[in-house]
């Protein structure tokens, strides 16, 4: 156990210091701001306290918040020379949401010390653990306050704890920060890149950025930014550290991770490109075979479609109303028994009038491939490749087929991330990619 401290003389002799640790954009190519993170010194014994034990030791709302203010005033003072450099840098500083009360948001502490030492607002990033916010009422009033002046907020640790999804829509975030829960491993985990990759979308319609938080190993960063994550933080990228003017340096790591990312994404472009052929040619030979016939005898041709292509889970056909005419046909080898209660292929006579391939050529149109999707037949995440045709009699159809889409994965243990983490040369990198 460590030795107990004064917190009240390291608040008295404001025995504080900063480290730094940069947030990188990888579409830029570029640091574009540091963190600040506060530890203390002991005033006895000169030892450094880390921020836990720092702040549980502040057991009164006024010495937190005596605590909290200084944390930030060091964190500028120390931001100061390096901002002089390069004005184009942001300063990300926590604010604990527990200090948030009708007394302390109007101080403007914030406002009063980036004027103090001429640092833009638009320099400032607030980083909010909203989960610790205890007054809701406060803590909206102080992120549109701040907002105003123009100070970006970002939420921390999303993903964590009691993180709260209503605070986004009620807040408003410039960056929702990625917590590294839901970070750590992405690359192995399908339910994770599923979650990481929704809140990724949902930050583009929402004008705000993601950020990966504790990026540890390239093949966490290759995931993610698959999922449309651009923003990163975390050891891989850079260790917290004194102020220095490396803090800029977008690292060599991150350079060869770059052009590894590149070469993989032509690479999985190409496969796509592909893929969406082989399919398209598969649908056409069906129809050519559908188009000699007649409704009963949908369902020995459909039987024979699932031999063409092991991707294939189900095929069935429609009426120009969107009800089934056909059974459904099913791979029986996709189709997952512990889920049979929740996911059934549907029956003869069904509607999908209101699904997503069917709407589109009810509108028009020839064909329509969907977005991944999980199937209601199979459980299993698919696209629907919908096609209209003519039947033997004449009558206009259209033809519904399902194929297995499960997410790629974008990094694993690969050796082109061998070779990242073994530092070689970005085009090293690339031609390992892609031999």
């Amino acid at each position: 156990m460590s030795k107990p401290f004064d917190l009240t003389r390291v608040i008295q002799e404001r025995a504080v210091f900063t480290l730094f640790q940069p947030l990188v954009s990888v579409r830029r190519k570029a640091v574009f701001a540091l963190e600040a993170l506060s530890r203390g010194r002991d005033p006895d014994t000169g030892a450094t306290i880390p921020p836990f034990e720092l702040f549980s030791a502040a057991r009164d709302p006024e010495t937190l918040l005596a605590l909290d203010r200084l944390c930030r005033e060091r964190a500028v003072e120390n931001f100061v020379p390096l901002y002089r450099t390069n004005k184009s840098l942001l300063l990300s500083m926590n604010i604990d949401a527990a200090i948030l009360h009708p007394g302390s948001v109007g101080s403007n502490h914030i406002l009063n010390l980036a004027r103090a030492h001429d640092v833009h607002p638009n320099n400032i990033i607030i980083e909010i653990i909203e989960s610790r916010a205890g007054d809701a009422d406060s803590l909206l009033e102080f992120v549109r306050t701040y907002a105003q002046y123009g100070f970006l907020i970002a939420l921390d640790d999303v993903g964590a704890g009691h993180s709260n999804l209503d605070r986004i829509p009620m807040l408003k975030p410039n960056i929702l920060k990625l917590d590294r829960s839901l970070v750590r491993d992405v690359h192995n985990q399908h339910h994770k890149q599923e979650v990481v990759a929704a809140l990724a979308r949902l930050c583009s319609r929402v004008g705000a950025m993601v950020l990966a938080e504790g990026v540890e190993a390239p093949q966490e960063a290759m995931c993610c930014m698959s999922m449309g994550v651009e923003l990163f933080q975390g050891f891989y990228f850079g260790r917290p550290t004194e102020p220095s003017s490396h803090l800029y340096d977008f690292n060599r790591q991150a350079e060869v991770l770059v052009q590894h990312y590149k070469a993989h994404a032509i690479r999985r472009i190409n496969a796509g490109k592909a893929r969406s052929a082989r399919h398209r040619s598969l649908v056409r030979s069906m129809v050519q075979t559908l188009e000699k016939l007649s409704p009963e005898q949908f369902n020995p041709a459909l039987t024979g479609f699932l031999d063409q292509d092991p991707a294939l889970e189900c095929v069935y056909v429609l009426d120009l109303a969107g009800v089934q005419l056909s059974d459904t046909i099913c791979n029986p080898m996709k189709l997952k028994q512990a889920r049979r209660f929740l996911y059934e292929p549907a029956k003869k006579g069904a509607d999908h009038s209101m699904k997503e391939y069917y709407l589109p050529l009810q509108a028009g149109m020839q064909a329509y491939t969907t977005e991944p999707y999980i199937s209601l037949a199979s459980g299993n995440r698919c696209i629907t490749l919908s096609v209209r045709f003519h039947d033997g009699l004449g009558s206009s159809r259209i033809l519904c087929v399902d194929v297995s889409r499960e997410r790629e994965s974008d990094c694993q243990d690969c050796n082109a991330c061998r070779r990242i983490e073994a530092g070689l040369s970005g085009q090293e990198c690339a031609v390992a990619a892609t031999g």
